[in-house]
């Protein structure tokens, strides 16, 4: 087993001048403005895997609004800049030299509900829109916008939108085994929720394999 770390920055801006983060196994996922990274343009919504240095261009729009979901090595500190707000930093063990990096959004309609269940896999979730009761059995929270939050591997946990909004979503980094590529990894964990309709809809962004013994 290998100790790594789950980081989640939020950028509420771009560097005066370009800059270059450096390697790591990263996502990112514009929320809102415009973006350039290694040369390549970001509209809202939009979404980038990189695990070399990544180039951030300067002064391209003082309005962008940025996640960054970043894979580490126990003990690195990742790059933070004048805007970076580090929102959730959590230490996690991986047990396979090869694993899928995940980057996908969540969607509710009003009081959907996502019943007890659990992931093969570590992830860290950013409320974008709406409000989420989350239970687990560490006890209850309600998430609502800009609100970050972290689900251990197999960590049992429900959650249920707010049923006087329109829309609730959350944007979720996932580190997962590669036999989950290309298919759903929710597994609910009492037979009569299961067969009860699913109404929320995940949109996927990235799901990439990599080699955790690889030098970057």
């Amino acid at each position: 087993m290998t100790n790594f770390q789950l980081c989640l920055i939020r950028e509420t801006g771009v560097p005066e001048t370009d800059v270059n983060l450096p390697p790591c196994w990263r996502t990112v996922w514009l929320a809102g403005g415009g973006l350039r990274l290694d040369g390549q343009e970001l509209e809202p919504g939009g979404s980038l895997f990189s695990s070399g240095p990544l180039a951030v261009s300067g002064g391209t729009d003082a309005g962008a609004d940025w996640l960054r979901f970043e894979l580490l090595a126990a003990g690195a500190e990742p790059k933070l800049l004048p805007s970076s707000q580090l929102l959730s930093r959590q230490d996690i063990t991986v047990s396979e030299d090869e694993v899928l990096l995940r980057l996908d959004q969540v969607s509710f309609p009003p009081a959907a509900i996502a019943y007890r269940h659990v992931h093969p896999g570590p992830g860290i979730r950013y409320l974008v829109k709406g409000r989420l009761e989350l239970t687990s059995d560490h006890g209850s929270e309600v998430a609502r916008p800009g609100h970050a939050w972290f689900e251990a591997e197999n960590s049992p946990v429900r959650a249920v939108a707010d049923a006087d909004l329109a829309e609730t979503s959350f944007v979720r980094f996932m580190v997962l085994p590669v036999a989950c590529a290309g298919r759903p990894t929710i597994n609910i964990l009492d037979a009569s929720d299961a067969a009860k309709p699913r109404r929320q809809v995940t949109q996927r962004f990235v799901d990439q394999k990599v080699r955790l013994a690889q030098d970057l």
